[in-house]
């Protein structure tokens, strides 16, 4: 990598000179601040970010193994620009987190109802279990390796089936038996 005719601005910065900020901030405050403005910002906000920037900076200038390979302004920028954008989406996630308080708010009067809902998912999942100790041996069976994600050539072996196919239609001989055996109860 070749390095960028800044360089000697960061050579200059990792020796103590720092005139070379104020050269810096002279160059590139009102751009970035004009940027952080326009995308949703405050005078404050940029006035942060570019402070924030300029530290990120110094801390890249006293890395002895950083090399510049673009203009000074430009590493900056960028340093700064991806600095805002963080603070935007934590500041919608902050937003999104309040909107979920407010919204679980209205429902801590329904706790009677949601315990109900509990209750009845309860009784379903019962309900399943019991048509399922119902099904035939080979079923059960089926349904769990099913359930594992084996494949059907894998599983016509392991339960002494013929092909694959037999599997599918196995499948869904008791799965349809299940849900009768279910909706029974």
């Amino acid at each position: 990598m070749t390095p960028h005719t800044d360089q000697q601005l960061i050579l200059a910065l990792r020796q103590g000179d720092f005139s070379v900020l104020d050269r810096v901030y002279a160059e590139n405050a009102g751009t970035i601040t004009s940027w952080i403005i326009k995308n949703s910002g405050t005078h404050t906000d940029a006035q942060d970010v570019f402070q924030e920037g300029i530290i990120a900076l110094h801390q890249k200038a006293n890395d002895p193994d950083f090399i510049l390979t673009c203009p000074l302004g430009a590493l900056l920028f960028r340093i700064c620009q991806n600095k805002w954008l963080y603070a935007l989406r934590k500041k919608r996630r902050e937003v999104a987190v309040r909107d979920a308080q407010v919204r679980s708010s209205e429902y801590e009067g329904n706790v009677h109802d949601a315990l109900e809902a509990v209750e009845e998912e309860s009784i379903r999942q019962q309900r399943m279990k019991s048509a399922f100790t119902e099904l035939s041996e080979l079923c059960q069976q089926l349904l769990r390796l099913l359930a594992k994600g084996l494949p059907a050539a894998e599983i016509a072996l392991q339960l002494g089936m013929a092909e694959a196919n037999t599997v599918y239609r196995r499948r869904h001989a008791c799965g349809e038996r299940w849900r009768k055996l279910y909706e029974s109860r």
